[in-house]
């Protein structure tokens, strides 16, 4: 079926975009929006900062889980009850979390706040699949992720605010309110789950599990998001500890790389047109492992301006690597694209967040670890899509 004819299929509601959006946003908004009260909850929690950091991984291992089961229920049972379901877990918790008492309380409401947006972030790409293919589909995802990364900029900001006024559980009420505001936003989505008969769940996980091509396109997304995930992790030490950055210039210096990811993620939606899915992200790739060579190799002599140019080419790049990534491999599975779409999910963050705890493990205080491991990860990227896949693309 082509995207026209898929298209017609369903009532597009205006703003169908933006609500998808929204709706992926919870993710960076998760992430990003307490990452400068952590000196400050390390403080009410009597615990280090690196305790603090953990909740990180530990979201990371939940939206996982939250997707892997999600996913082949709604391609089962369809988009918008899980959507909804994922949305009242990830509020319930939310909330929970500003009860915690002590560190261990904080991880468990995190995992399962994690949980609940799992269930509702892994349709969004589905949805996209459901109703667009091809270039077109690589294009919404583009536009999708361009409008995702005003979150990751807003983010910051608004947790500086919200410290600035308030303490850290105002975060958290935030995410209760926004959460509570878009689940009236999803009853304007057109239900598009195929609702598949086969209730399988093996079989379709092996169907995806045994293709070559939509293993590397994971195993390659995967460490493509590990390397961002660990500058989220580390992000903390890099600007506020080593190079001495206040909240307000974290924040800026965040908000700064984001506006690379932006950037490229517009650049794609016009390469699209005149360059294949594959080879623009084989060239994202490229430009990602030699930003990440430059950052370990000139480790010793950095200043905060030479990371942050650094940084910016590499975090950008990823705009051009997750929208073409996720295009070309639910291209393939369009009747079970929630069950792929949480595949690659699940794989993406497991891998991530072993990758991150590496991070943790082996970091000695200097940038050289955290560098090292950013460039490794681009290079294991590079290495899948050269020799597993490109001949097939560009033969």
């Amino acid at each position: 079926m082509n995207a026209s004819s898929q298209k017609q299929t369903f009532k597009i509601p205006k703003g169908f975009v933006v609500i998808l959006a929204m709706l992926s946003s919870i993710t960076p908004l998760a992430v990003d929006m307490y990452l400068p009260s952590f000196m400050q909850m390390s403080a009410y929690f009597y615990t280090s900062i690196d305790q603090i950091e953990v909740t990180v991984a530990i979201f990371l291992l939940g939206f996982g889980l939250g997707q892997l089961i999600g996913g082949p229920l709604s391609d089962r049972y369809g988009r918008k009850l899980f959507i909804s379901l994922g949305l009242v877990i990830y509020i319930l918790f939310s909330f929970f979390i500003t009860t915690s008492q002590t560190v261990e309380e904080l991880w468990i409401f995190r995992f399962f706040q994690a949980v609940g947006g799992g269930f509702a972030v892994v349709n969004t790409n589905a949805i996209v699949r459901d109703v667009y293919h091809g270039k077109e589909g690589a294009k919404i995802f583009s536009i999708i992720s361009m409008i995702i990364m005003v979150a990751p900029m807003a983010a910051p900001v608004i947790g500086t605010l919200i410290i600035n006024f308030f303490d850290w559980h105002y975060i958290f009420y935030f995410l209760c309110v926004y959460a509570f505001l878009l689940s009236y936003l999803i009853v304007k989505l057109p239900e598009t789950s195929p609702k598949i008969e086969d209730k399988n769940l093996y079989r379709n996980y092996k169907r995806i599990l045994t293709s070559k091509k939509s293993l590397a396109l994971i195993a390659a997304n995967a460490f493509g998001f590990s390397g961002l995930f660990v500058f989220i992790t580390k992000s903390s030490f890099i600007y506020m500890e080593y190079f001495k950055a206040g909240p307000n210039l974290f924040t800026l210096l965040l908000g700064l790389n984001v506006l690379s990811l932006l950037i490229c993620s517009r650049l794609n939606i016009k390469f699209l047109q005149n360059y294949s899915t594959f080879s623009i992200l084989m060239k994202g790739v490229t430009v990602q492992v030699l930003a990440g060579a430059a950052l370990f190799l000139a480790s010793p002599y950095h200043t905060m301006g030479s990371v942050l140019i650094l940084m910016m080419v590499y975090i950008g790049t990823l705009g051009f690597v997750f929208a073409n990534s996720i295009s070309l491999l639910l291209e393939d599975f369009g009747d079970i694209s929630a069950t792929a779409n949480a595949l690659n999910g699940v794989i993406g963050f497991i891998v991530a967040a072993f990758i991150g705890f590496v991070s943790s493990l082996i970091h000695d205080g200097s940038l050289d670890s955290i560098f090292a491991l950013m460039a490794s990860t681009s290079a294991v990227a590079f290495l899948i899509l050269y020799f597993v896949l490109r001949k097939e693309y560009l033969s």
